[in-house]
């Protein structure tokens, strides 16, 4: 029997990578991630909270990962 082997998007790799630098208290309040179109940008998501607030995440074209 064959599995499955499941493929990471660049913007999984971007949330986790975004994630596993947070603290353990404010990883609590982080809900998911959506895909996000910006220009000049290698990959970027918006990183959404429990209280529905959210933040950009992204990598730029030089491999940097910037967030706000």
């Amino acid at each position: 029997m064959l599995k499955e082997v499941k493929h990471i998007t660049k913007q999984e790799k971007l949330f986790n990578y975004y994630y596993k630098l947070q603290s353990d208290e404010f990883r609590k309040g982080i809900k998911g991630y959506k895909n996000l179109n910006m220009k000049n940008t290698l990959c970027a998501i918006k990183v959404i909270f429990k209280n529905d607030d959210w933040i950009r995440v992204y990598q730029r074209l030089t491999g940097e990962v910037e967030w706000y």
